[in-house]
């Protein structure tokens, strides 16, 4: 989830269409041209601001963000930019109005829902955002469902649902995700659910495609604890001190008093 770390679709993949408009009266084709003038300019601005985010210049971004918004307010890919960027300062409500605003507008486009989602679980809104994940992920045309299963999994974790979670992985990776997070989501829900020994096969499958972060191997570990595989326990807890001993899962193992 936004902040939390669900995924966000690529800001290239917005959806940023222009608009043409044709036909009518001299008077109303220069009312064409202008509304459609105006849409361009929301067009260019928008994608300008998805630049700037993506380079980490917000406040650049923000700023033609706005010039969009005030050329073409009913333009939903502004809006959609301007609810992530929102969400990336922190402006809860106003990423919220933001992203309620685009979807409205934007109804068919499956990057927005699976954004909106993500936000949407970030603030325990759990039910919401798992509305919007199955309308991107159920889009017979979205080209990476798989980002939106993902997401729906590890939503259904933040939820405490493991079983739901459990079920969202294995269509993630039946559809094809390669992130790390699919495999990884799948080993934590198997665990949750008690299938100890498959979470650890799944395990061995993400070490041997991944690299370890601090939160995997805090998986690992307690996957480790639940098999009993002390061989495993005593590597993951090395490797945890020796690469992140400054993470905060390094310090909960010694403040655990564990060996």
């Amino acid at each position: 989830m936004i902040g939390r770390g669900l995924l966000l679709v690529a800001l290239a993949a917005l959806g940023l269409t222009g608009c043409v408009t044709t036909g009518g009266s001299a008077g109303d084709g220069a009312i064409e041209r202008s509304v459609g003038q105006n849409r361009e300019a929301a067009k260019v601005n928008t994608e300008l601001a998805s630049g700037y985010m993506q380079e980490g210049q917000i406040k650049v971004a923000v700023e033609k963000v706005r010039r969009a918004i005030a050329f073409d307010d009913g333009y939903g890919p502004a809006h959609h930019v301007h609810a992530l960027l929102m969400a990336r300062l922190g402006e809860e409500e106003k990423a919220r109005d933001s992203f309620a605003r685009a979807a409205r507008l934007d109804r068919d486009n499956s990057d927005l829902a699976n954004n909106y989602g993500g936000f949407l679980c970030s603030q325990g809104d759990y039910e919401q955002a798992q509305a919007m994940f199955e309308r991107a992920y159920s889009d017979p045309l979205y080209e990476t469902p798989e980002y939106a299963l993902v997401n729906s999994g590890r939503c259904y974790q933040e939820a405490g649902k493991p079983t739901e979670a459990l079920a969202q992985f294995r269509r993630a990776l039946d559809k094809g995700a390669r992130s790390p997070a699919a495999l990884l989501g799948l080993a934590r829900a198997l665990h949750q659910t008690g299938a100890h020994q498959e979470a650890a096969e799944v395990m061995r499958r993400y070490e041997s495609r991944h690299r370890h972060t601090p939160g995997s191997l805090a998986v690992a570990i307690a996957i480790d604890k639940a098999t009993g595989d002390q061989q495993a326990l005593k590597n993951h807890r090395l490797i945890l001190r020796g690469r992140f001993p400054d993470s905060p899962e390094a310090k909960a193992i010694e403040q655990g008093g564990s060996r």
